[in-house]
């Protein structure tokens, strides 16, 4: 089954796909989510333009069109969460 659980509210045009663990500035050497600035800079140097990927810790996509607020739907089966989908456009 599938439902709408809810929206994202996107300011930066990017979206993060990722355990919140891994990018809070607790271990700042070794996330991306030590500053904006590293993180960004991390984003420049990405051949992709509309994703990275963080080696693991988490990927970042493109909005396609920017900031904005975005439907969220799950998957659901038996209970568990299948899939998540965001769509932007």
């Amino acid at each position: 089954m599938k439902k709408k659980v809810g929206t994202i509210m996107i300011d930066a045009g990017l979206l993060w796909l990722g355990d919140p663990c891994y990018v809070l500035p607790d271990d700042s050497n070794h996330n991306p989510g030590a500053d904006w600035d590293t993180f960004c800079k991390t984003l420049e140097q990405s051949t992709q333009p509309t994703t990275h990927n963080f080696n693991g810790i988490g990927v970042c996509v493109s909005t396609g069109y920017g900031d904005g607020e975005y439907p969220v739907t799950a998957e659901i089966k038996n209970g568990r969460v299948r899939s998540v989908t965001v769509k932007f456009i």
